[in-house]
């Protein structure tokens, strides 16, 4: 599947108007402090928030297995990267949990606009 097919079916299995989320990823990748990288029918959307920070979204079509496979090719990804520390507003604690089975330091967030942050 295409990104904007993911995040069509993403929006829609949440309830939220689709092309209220493909704009703002748009938006945000058009200002350029944004990426989009994909595994499988899974998207992570990453906005960078410093030079070590980032806001993170995840997009899936996929079943939790191929999630958790996905999760941890991003989790490879990140870590090759200048980005230490991630942030994130999960409305699902299953993600979260998925998150540190997977390894990941997961607590409370620090900034209140977030409901969680996980060093890498």
């Amino acid at each position: 599947m295409t990104p904007s097919e993911i995040i069509t079916a993403d929006a829609q299995q949440h309830g939220i108007d689709p092309q209220k989320v493909l704009a703002f990823v748009h938006d945000h990748i058009v200002k350029g402090h944004a990426n989009l990288t994909q595994a499988n029918n899974t998207l992570l959307f990453i906005i960078h928030l410093g030079q070590s920070a980032a806001e993170v979204h995840l997009y899936t079509v996929d079943n939790s297995v191929t999630v958790a496979k996905s999760i941890i090719h991003f989790i490879k990804i990140l870590k090759q990267s200048p980005i230490k520390v991630l942030y994130g507003k999960a409305d699902n604690p299953g993600i979260i949990v998925m998150m540190q089975k997977l390894g990941l330091d997961v607590q409370h967030s620090n900034m209140p606009q977030y409901n969680w942050m996980a060093t890498l």
